[in-house]
């Protein structure tokens, strides 16, 4: 049997390490997706999970307010939990976002760190913008104004007269096509990524 200041001696020279993923491989990812993050560690320690978006706004994700930050070896942790009542969502600005864990043994690390005691580890997304889809309009009679409203924000835009291909980014739109001494038409369409749509509308006297 090992004496005990030699047990002592090897745990704490032993190597802690932290290991942290998402669940999208390549982690590449398009506006609205889902994320998920999960991180393990080596050994029972604190640790502490922070987000860099693109724009370089830093918060942190793990622990919650309050939580110590201590973790169990060898355990998956997921970012949000699986009992969580939310979910991750990637935001809309393209670029590269950074999910940085931090381990110590002695105290819950920040991200301002640098202790040589503290070990970190990143892991990188892509955000991409989504790819424009398609839409082509024709009245009949032709020359009908267009306008489109983007339903989420209600903002609305002039786009030129019928027959008119724009390109519009996914999403719900309200298109409404009028024209002198005819009456108004407006359609509800709903567009995904690289979509190509054509509307035929009929206008009325």
């Amino acid at each position: 049997m090992l004496p005990l200041a030699l047990l002592v001696l090897l745990n704490l020279n032993g190597t802690l390490d932290v290991d942290i993923w998402v669940n999208k491989e390549g982690a590449v990812y398009q506006p609205g997706e889902k994320l998920q993050i999960s991180f393990e560690t080596t050994e029972d320690c604190y640790a502490a999970v922070y987000d860099i978006e693109p724009g370089g706004r830093a918060s942190r994700l793990f622990p919650p307010e309050g939580d110590s930050g201590w973790v169990k070896a060898e355990h998956t942790y997921e970012l949000p939990s699986p009992t969580a009542d939310v979910d991750y969502v990637v935001g809309e600005d393209p670029g590269e976002e950074e999910f940085v864990v931090l381990a110590s043994r002695d105290y819950l690390p920040t991200l301002a760190d640098s202790s040589a005691a503290v070990v970190r580890k990143i892991a990188r997304i892509t955000i991409e913008a989504p790819e424009p889809a398609r839409l082509r309009i024709i009245s009949t009679p032709a020359h009908g104004r267009i306008y489109i409203t983007e339903v989420a924000s209600g903002d609305k835009i002039y786009a030129g007269r019928a027959p008119k291909t724009i390109e519009l980014e996914p999403g719900d739109y309200v298109v409404t096509v009028t024209l002198a001494g005819y009456y108004t038409i407006s359609r509800h369409i709903r567009l995904e990524a690289g979509e190509w749509r054509r509307i035929f509308v009929r206008l009325w006297e």
